[in-house]
């Protein structure tokens, strides 16, 4: 499969009759980053717009706690909260990943530094190996989820 490159075959040959592979596999690559960056970019600001409104909604538990009735049996407003704003981590983390990497991809684009393109595929690395342990981390909690939503209930009717 051929690859184009500003709308050009990067086996076109050049003034001198070769075929500069290297300076075309770099416009391919610029090309693919300049069209990755504002995506990133996008999916960065709304990973902080969601950060945000999880603290908001975590503080408003807390402060709110004595104006809202909830049911007895329910965990406390305030522990909500607490977790709401813990988990706000969640969102935190790979979007300033993610806005480092548009940041850098930004500056390889303006420079052509070899330095900044290490720099976003390192970022690019940290965002993917936190979404990964988190995807991970996040299958074996609903497994023992399930086992627990199964085995508790089986527990208190023996029990009972």
């Amino acid at each position: 499969m051929q690859k184009f490159t500003n709308g050009l075959d990067t086996n076109d040959p050049g003034p001198d009759g070769s075929v500069d592979r290297s300076r075309a596999i770099l416009s391919y690559i610029r090309k693919s980053l300049k069209a990755t960056r504002p995506w990133t970019r996008l999916l960065s600001v709304l990973g902080f717009i969601g950060t945000g409104l999880t603290i908001l909604a975590g503080i408003a538990m807390i402060v709110g706690r004595n104006f809202i009735p909830v049911s007895e049996k329910a965990p406390p407003l305030a522990f909500m909260g607490i977790f709401y704003i813990l988990a706000s981590v969640f969102y935190l983390v790979p979007s300033i990943w993610l806005s480092k990497y548009s940041t850098a991809i930004s500056a390889f684009l303006k420079t052509d530094d070899a330095i900044e393109l290490g720099k976003a595929i390192e970022y690019q690395k940290s965002f993917w190996k936190f979404i990964g342990i988190l995807a991970l981390v996040s299958i074996v909690l609903a497994v023992l989820g399930i086992v627990a939503a199964i085995l508790i209930p089986s527990l208190l009717a023996l029990r009972g």
